[in-house]
């Protein structure tokens, strides 16, 4: 994930108007494949309702461990979130500081499949105190983190296209997308924790558009395992 480094709500107002503009679009932008596709990942992973205090960063996060399935399980450092998957992807944690907001601190996990076809991604964001993370605000940051660092470009430029805006039963809201121009496709769950709203959390999936069901598979199990540990 490149940095750019800014102020949460300098690019809010923005923002806004793009988050209107895609919640009203309530699924009408799916850029159609040319041939039909494998079945896509499961819209929602079934989440405790229970919720951890805000913490910060861990200068040290919990590494993987092997579960009974033989299945690798992720537990983030701050046990904001926990999912399995299978032990031969790639792991990498990156601590982003204050590079992606200015009045944001942030890390990310991601994992990366054995061929690069695909990556799962958890982006948590803790808001200075100042900094609340309300619905339009907790939207707009959705829709930012996709258009400039998903997007092939690196620009909010409309490579990004959203087919499904979906509110879940846990509160998160789903966001599925496509790239333009970049030949892949995602699935990115966002959330708001903590009573003082100062928590973010984004759970992303994505995958090339040319990878088998086997792949969409081990994703969508993935995505069910999501929980709060």
């Amino acid at each position: 994930m490149k940095s750019q480094y800014r102020m949460l709500f300098v690019f809010l107002g923005i923002m806004l108007a793009v988050s209107l503009a895609c919640s009203a679009l309530g699924g009408n932008t799916p850029v159609a494949p040319a041939t039909e596709e494998p079945q896509q990942p499961t819209d929602a992973p079934q989440q405790p309702t229970k919720e951890p205090q805000q913490q910060q960063p861990t200068p040290e996060p919990q590494q993987p461990t092997t579960n009974e399935n033989g299945l690798v399980t992720f537990t983030d450092g701050n046990n904001l979130l926990a999912f399995d998957l299978p032990g031969d992807w790639t792991y990498e944690h990156t601590d982003h500081g204050d590079a992606i907001y200015s009045d944001v601190t942030a890390y990310t996990d991601t994992f990366t499949a054995p061929d690069e076809s695909a990556k799962i991604e958890s982006l948590v964001m803790f808001a200075n105190p100042d900094v609340k993370f309300n619905n339009s605000t907790s939207q707009a940051v959705a829709l930012d983190i996709l258009n400039t660092y998903y997007s092939s470009t690196g620009k909010n430029n409309g490579d990004i296209r959203i087919s499904t805006t979906k509110i879940q039963d846990d509160g998160s809201l789903l966001l599925k997308w496509r790239s333009k121009g970049g030949n892949y496709s995602g699935a990115s769950y966002f959330e708001v924790r903590g009573e003082d709203k100062g928590t973010w959390l984004m759970f992303t999936a994505w995958w090339s558009n040319d990878v088998d069901q086997t792949m969409l598979d081990t994703i969508d199990a993935a995505i069910v395992s999501y929980r709060i540990p």
